[in-house]
């Protein structure tokens, strides 16, 4: 597996990180998860679609993953590293811890 450019990041790094409009966050929850409690400015892609649906991704763009407690998200994060994504969080609580 490919670790180089993964990081856990603390909810403080996630809304730093948001700063760069190049970053943005991929919500693996379920369909019915994310309509619960929904963030603006995501992508969802639920965790078992991710490796089906990788390509609507741009490999160019800087993504944090997350879900409801941070276990999925750190599965995402892998899989978008193995399949050449180069900038790769995972947000180290889930959405949730969030506001």
């Amino acid at each position: 597996m490919l670790f180089k450019n993964y990081k856990t990041l603390s909810k403080i790094e996630v809304k730093e990180k948001l700063k760069d409009k190049n970053t943005i966050l991929l919500d693996v929850r379920t369909e019915d998860e994310y309509y619960e409690k929904k963030l603006s400015e995501t992508i969802n892609i639920p965790l078992d679609e991710l490796e089906e649906r990788i390509a609507e991704l741009n490999k160019e763009k800087t993504y944090i993953t997350f879900c409801r407690s941070g276990i999925r998200s750190k599965t995402a994060a892998l899989i978008l590293l193995e399949e050449g994504f180069r900038a790769v969080y995972n947000s180290q609580e889930g959405i949730s811890t969030w506001e």
